[in-house]
């Protein structure tokens, strides 16, 4: 009886291992703090990928980046952004909501000499934000689309 005892207990030490160790956890590590500078290292277009390369004619001025400063945010939790979008500068408001919300308004920028794939810097049609592994991701076109930034 006690050789009995023994092996079930040894049985539900054994499942409880394996549960333990099939268990695995996200270590993708989520914030919503975006204050600080930024720089865009790629996009992503609908599944397709777009980096800092030559073939995309990200130009010499500003080394190619497009950059973004976020203020840290009010009580209500607006703030303004800032930056270059390669060639250009502009500035804007945002407020940040719930869950990752965010909305972007009144983003004054001119566009004088912009390569044309800097229109994937839209900013205004961002709905939703995350920081996953320190790299900021601006969601919009129902999650189609996404900006990523890294810290500057």
């Amino acid at each position: 009886m006690k050789a009995y005892s023994s092996i079930k207990i040894w049985i539900f030490l054994i499942f409880v291992i394996f549960m333990v160790n099939g268990c695995s956890k996200d270590n993708d590590e989520i914030t919503y703090d975006l204050t600080g500078n930024w720089k865009v290292v790629y996009y992503l277009d609908i599944g397709k990928k777009i980096t800092k390369t030559e073939e995309n004619s990200w130009l010499d001025i500003n080394n190619g980046n497009i950059t973004a400063n976020f203020t840290e945010p009010d009580i209500e939790g607006k703030g303004n952004v800032s930056g270059t979008r390669v060639t250009n500068g502009y500035n804007g408001n945002y407020t940040i909501k719930e869950n990752g919300e965010i909305s972007f308004e009144q983003i004054l920028q001119t566009e004088i000499n912009e390569p044309e794939w800097t229109d994937l810097f839209n900013l205004e049609a961002v709905k939703h934000y995350q920081i996953k592994n320190a790299i900021l991701l601006l969601y919009y076109n129902n999650n189609n689309n996404i900006i990523a930034l890294e810290r500057d």
